[in-house]
């Protein structure tokens, strides 16, 4: 099954920093195959009680994952943009951040994954960012894809992850990179930590 178009095209290439062999439309990239890029921001908040995330909570017409939970900002990479121009919008757009306080978003590394869908498999590698938010800071939507925002506690965003259905299949990658990254799961008090650990780099089909 071909999906519909989407009328937004994705450089096709083996890596990031490689040139483009051709570009085609977003829908189509799963019935080829080829790797799409993403940028996701983890918007968090330090407080006397430990480390918040923002949460955001898909619209309900989302053709993908609706009523899922989300990160901040995330979204799809294009072509002819680049990937802190495309977070900067995304920012705008998703959580209406201001433009000064995007900026000083931090590259922070890359999850890689690969899935099939039931158009074929996706391969995708997410730039992941961090961003120390103002704690009298509150996100609001302005595109629509975003039903609401939440600041919770990063346990409870864990332990929303065991079940493996609460969050947008992606982000609970993106989280649990952030975790490990901030030392809250750790070797000591995770089990599966090598396995998570070395999971969230396993992206490309053997």
């Amino acid at each position: 099954m071909i999906a519909k178009l989407r009328d937004e095209v994705y450089p096709v290439r083996e890596t990031w920093s490689a040139t483009d062999h051709f570009q085609l439309d977003r829908a189509l990239s799963p019935l080829f195959g080829v790797r799409a890029f993403g940028v996701h921001l983890n918007g968090y908040v330090e407080r006397t009680n430990g480390l918040h995330i923002w949460v955001g909570r898909r619209s309900a017409d989302r053709r993908i994952e609706p009523n899922k939970l989300d990160n901040m900002v995330a979204g799809g990479q294009p072509a002819n943009l680049g990937l802190m121009e495309k977070l900067i919008k995304e920012c705008a757009e998703e959580a209406n951040l201001p433009r000064p306080l995007a900026q000083s978003s931090q590259p922070v590394g890359t999850v890689q994954y690969c899935f099939e869908t039931e158009t074929g498999l996706k391969p995708d590698t997410l730039f992941c960012y961090d961003l120390a938010v103002p704690k009298e800071f509150e996100p609001h939507n302005q595109d629509g894809e975003i039903a609401d925002f939440q600041l919770m506690p990063i346990q409870e965003a864990l332990e929303l992850i065991r079940p493996g259905d609460a969050f947008k299949f992606n982000v609970s990658l993106v989280i649990l990179d952030f975790a490990i990254r901030h030392g809250i799961l750790s070797p000591d008090s995770e089990p599966d930590y090598e396995a998570i650990s070395g999971g969230l780099q396993r992206g490309s089909p053997t």
